[in-house]
């Protein structure tokens, strides 16, 4: 194969940016990549002489910090997408548990919060590897997913309707707990069946709330 540059001579390398080939005295070695002489300028170019390929060690960082979801994207200077992971996590954990513990379904902690677990740190570590791998290389990650990720964080964890939908929630059950005895004495004495309030009261908040999300997907449709 030629070079690129030089037609009649034999192209010895190929760049790790552009895919084309290149011969000795159009490539670059550097970082045990080679890089050709175009690329490897604009690259300085763009991001200043001071740039430098980053080691591979954070590749292996990144994804072990990632066992912590959003860990590994702050040690890679993604500090909002670490903190979006991290939230997310917190909120999804806090109103699982929230639910099972008010309805008395044990088995959806049991069972849905490992499976959470597993999926935000699959997550977390391939793309933090992926993020390292586009910053050893030079070039830019990928950020196709950063405008949904900072939409999830402006609109769900620091939207004050959703916090204090949350806030108001969490009211909800403390208050319960505290008629939940005397109301499942009462239905065990009127009907003979015990009762828990939150296991009624809970469901029916959120029939209510899936109602008014089916009608409202139904009106934008």
């Amino acid at each position: 194969m030629k070079c690129a540059n030089h037609p009649r001579v034999e192209a010895l390398a190929e760049c790790v940016v552009c895919g084309r080939h290149f011969c000795a005295v159009c490539s670059v070695e550097l970082d045990h990549r080679t890089w050709c002489r175009d690329c490897l300028s604009r690259i300085v170019a763009k991001s200043g002489a001071g740039t430098r390929v980053h080691p591979g060690w954070r590749k292996l960082a990144a994804g072990c910090l990632s066992v912590v979801p959003g860990a590994g994207h702050m040690f890679l200077g993604l500090i909002g997408k670490g903190f979006v992971l991290m939230g997310l996590l917190i909120v999804t954990l806090f109103l699982t548990i929230l639910y099972s513990d008010s309805t008395g379904m044990y088995w959806i902690t049991a069972y849905l919060v490992p499976t959470l677990c597993v999926l935000f740190v699959s997550y977390a570590v391939f793309d933090a590897m992926a993020i390292a791998d586009a910053q050893r290389s030079g070039r830019e990650a990928d950020g196709s997913d950063d405008g949904m990720m900072k939409t999830v964080w402006e609109r769900v964890l620091l939207n004050t309707r959703t916090l204090g939908w949350v806030v108001f929630l969490a009211g909800v059950v403390g208050v319960l707990h505290l008629f939940s005895e005397p109301f499942s004495r009462w239905t065990l004495a009127l009907l003979s069946v015990s009762f828990p309030l939150n296991a009624l009261v809970i469901p029916v908040l959120l029939l209510v709330f899936g109602i008014v999300l089916l009608k409202r997907s139904r009106k934008e449709g």
